[in-house]
């Protein structure tokens, strides 16, 4: 080691003062002139302590390591500005694909395309957003179509208060305001038959153009919320598109109000009522007070799902007969890890005289159905599932049949 010399030299130097001391007071007795023996201790020892002083410096000298020196600043990289509208707006795509047999009259089996559904949001303020979603589909003719289904400008003031304008998904019961589009979110193939979209043979007036505000109400355990909306309602005209874009038939607007509940004593459990209103003027007169009654009791959590929701329609001729039209439906699954089986019925019976469910707008009458439904859904991915569905149909008139699917639904 390198510290070896200066230890070595320290030792020397000690014992060379030391002998040097023991033979000065010899010195001192033969010389008339010498300085005191206790002066020359003195400064033996000062010499000492300096040469120790001498060997530390240099010890933490030896031991310190040299200076590195700094290295040399790197060249400034130039990355490209964030694009401003991409950071801000956030896209998810929802799609799925399968096949279907069925021994329906007129039915074939066939490999199908489901939908491509863009769901876009996008956050403008703080308190300002905007929600847009455009669907693709194809129909029985094998056109396939675009189809803007919502398109929303979002204020959100606090938890209490919300409110938004354009066009969205009416809050009726909670199916239609969980599950939306996209086939990915939903455990079974398709919507119960009450919660058909109009293009699927639907009937419910499920989306609206116009205003809603939504919010909690201070309720402690109960954890109620709140939801009114009002637009322009759906039409029932021959031929028509259900849903008025752009111009409503008559100066009558649709009002919408629910209260749901959250509570707080059994996690996952929810309650909910809606009371829907709209005057209605179908193909032919005379027009039509239409008020629909709705609840739903749901509980779901990692495991288990049980929906269940009823429906009384109340379609009132002015000055006429007044029809009733009763639906529900409950479904109930259990996941088993990547494995989830599921059960379905639904149930719905509209009076064949009915001027808003007879057909004469052009779709197909409801009158009485219901379906039974049974299925396996397997998780290929996080993001990708795969189900395989048996499906019982009887409608009022006509033979029933039996109808076995496939879907691969996806997200990305």
């Amino acid at each position: 080691m390198l510290q070896k010399p200066f230890v070595i030299f320290h030792k020397i130097a000690v014992c060379s003062l030391v002998c040097l001391s023991v033979s000065i007071p010899g010195l001192s007795q033969a010389s008339t002139s010498a300085t005191s023996q206790e002066d020359i201790n003195k400064q033996l020892m000062d010499r000492i302590h300096e040469l120790e002083s001498e060997v530390k410096e240099l010890k933490e000298k030896q031991a310190s390591p040299a200076p590195v020196p700094e290295p040399a600043p790197a060249p400034a990289i130039e990355t490209p500005r964030p694009h401003v509208v991409a950071d801000r707006l956030r896209l998810q795509i929802f799609g799925d694909v399968g096949y279907q047999t069925g021994n329906q009259k007129g039915t074939t089996n066939s490999f199908r395309i489901g939908s491509f559904d863009m769901f876009m949001t996008a956050r403008i303020s703080e308190h300002v957003s905007a929600l847009g979603e455009l669907v693709i589909l194809p129909f029985s003719d094998n056109f396939v179509e675009t189809d803007l289904e919502r398109l929303e400008l979002l204020y959100r003031y606090n938890e209490y208060f919300n409110f938004g304008v354009g066009r969205f998904h009416t809050s009726l019961g909670y199916y239609n305001t969980a599950y939306h589009h996209g086939e990915w979110l939903q455990t079974a193939i398709g919507r119960p038959l009450m919660f058909r979209f109009d293009d699927d043979g639907g009937f419910l007036p499920l989306q609206e153009i116009g205003f809603t505000t939504n919010g909690k109400l201070p309720s402690g355990k109960l954890g109620l919320s709140y939801v009114a909306e009002i637009g322009n309602g759906r039409r029932h005209v021959l031929d028509a598109e259900p849903a008025q874009n752009r111009t409503d038939n008559n100066n009558a607007k649709a009002f919408n109000l629910a209260i749901i509940s959250h509570p707080s004593w059994v996690s996952g459990l929810q309650l909910g009522f809606n009371f829907y209103h709209d005057r209605i003027t179908p193909t032919d007169p005379p027009n039509v007070a239409q008020n629909i009654m709705l609840a739903h009791v749901v509980y779901t959590n990692s495991n288990y799902e049980w929906l269940s929701e009823g429906m009384l329609i109340r379609d009132a001729e002015v000055g006429g007969a007044i029809f009733h039209m009763p639906a529900f439906y409950t479904q109930f699954s259990r996941r088993f890890h990547s494995y989830r089986p599921y059960v379905r019925y639904a149930w719905q019976n509209a009076n064949d005289h009915d001027p808003i469910y007879d057909g004469t707008d052009g779709t197909p009458p409801i009158g009485r159905q219901e379906n039974f439904a049974a299925g396996l859904r397997y998780e290929l991915a996080e993001y990708a599932g795969v189900k395989l569905q048996y499906d019982r149909y009887a409608r009022r008139g006509e033979p029933g049949w039996n109808q076995v699917a496939t879907q691969f639904a996806f997200t990305f």
